[in-house]
């Protein structure tokens, strides 16, 4: 349950003048004993009201956003039951998000998580966003490269953190994930130059969208002749492409080819060879670490959107688990649960 501002501060009170209390009458105690031992209650009632000092202002910096999240939001009541829409299983950007929210163990062992069996499946962003737009109680997440294909759509804001880039680059927005390339055995040299590209140069398009692993660099291409196949990630597709095409301006004996599907089959089909690189928009699975190599490439955030006729701004992690899981079935709980 979630503690305001108010409610920190009026707990340390409750703490800070018994203890105030007590070193007081101590002090009065001790002035028929001696001076030293009244220097050292003094010293203590200092460093008790020095670290009051800091706790509070400590609330007063920290609290706004938690307390943001914590307000009754008029008009949810109207909006009726919570229609989830989830991406696929198989998702790298549903693997993370279940991830990083708490939901993403499952009893059943036909699903990855514990998204509620309720939720409308969409098979890409724009699935997801265009389902968001049709329905008035709608609830979805989509990568952050994608927010520009937004319409009138709220992206929402998370213990009081809203949901941009800047946000994740700086750490105050803790939804987000990797993007990477994964890869079965040796590299071929023209392998090698693009990831080469990709962790140098290519780094000031990832710049562009999304949060960079280093600086951008000079590149010299080797020029190597042939084919590179990436199979994978529907969200790190669009960047991917970006990517593969001002790599084959600089090398134009090489032909890239990104083919969108999943996370989960892209890494699958590297590991069988199917493919030379895996696309996956989440973190590896302990035993796909064991069977690939892999370099991020970037990271990204994923968003949470509703529809514009919600008027819900902003939520707490723990609601968007109750939410994504069917524990919050109806939008006006949001608000008993902020009381």
């Amino acid at each position: 349950m979630m503690i305001s501002g108010t409610r920190r501060y009026d707990n340390f009170v409750r703490v800070l003048i018994p203890i105030l209390f007590i070193e007081r009458k101590g002090i009065a105690m001790n002035k028929r004993k001696n001076s030293l031992s009244v220097f050292r209650h003094r010293t203590f009632l200092s460093v008790v009201l020095l670290i009051g000092v800091m706790i509070l202002m400590t609330v007063s910096a920290c609290g706004g956003a938690s307390d943001q999240s914590a307000v009754k939001v008029d008009g949810l009541d109207t909006l009726g039951a919570v229609q989830v829409i989830s991406r696929e299983e198989g998702s790298g950007t549903r693997s993370s998000f279940a991830q990083l929210l708490g939901f993403d163990d499952s009893e059943d062992e036909t699903k990855s998580d514990r998204t509620t069996d309720d939720a409308v499946i969409a098979e890409d962003a724009e699935a997801v966003i265009a389902a968001v737009r049709g329905e008035e109680s709608a609830i979805g997440y989509i990568s952050m490269g994608s927010l520009d294909e937004l319409e009138s759509e709220t992206v929402l804001s998370v213990d009081g953190a809203a949901g941009t880039i800047e946000n994740v680059k700086k750490g105050d927005y803790t939804i987000s994930r990797p993007f990477l390339l994964a890869w079965s055995g040796s590299l071929s040299d023209l392998e090698e130059d693009f990831l080469t590209y990709i962790d140098g140069k290519g780094q000031s398009i990832v710049g562009e969208s999304y949060v960079t692993v280093g600086e951008s660099t000079t590149f010299l291409s080797g020029q190597y002749a042939g084919t590179i196949t990436i199979h994978g990630s529907t969200s790190a597709a669009p960047l991917l492409e970006e990517l593969a095409a001002e790599y084959m301006e600089i090398n134009t004996n090489a032909v890239v080819e990104v083919v969108a599907s999943d996370s989960t089959s892209g890494l699958n089909d590297a590991m069988q060879g199917a493919c030379d690189f895996g696309a996956a928009s989440r973190e590896l699975k302990s035993y796909e670490e064991e069977l690939l190599d892999y370099q991020v490439f970037a990271y990204d955030g994923i968003a949470v959107i509703v529809n514009e006729a919600n008027p819900l701004t902003d939520v707490t992690p723990e609601e968007l688990a109750d939410l994504f899981t069917g524990e919050i079935k109806s939008w006006d709980e949001i608000n008993a649960g902020r009381e």
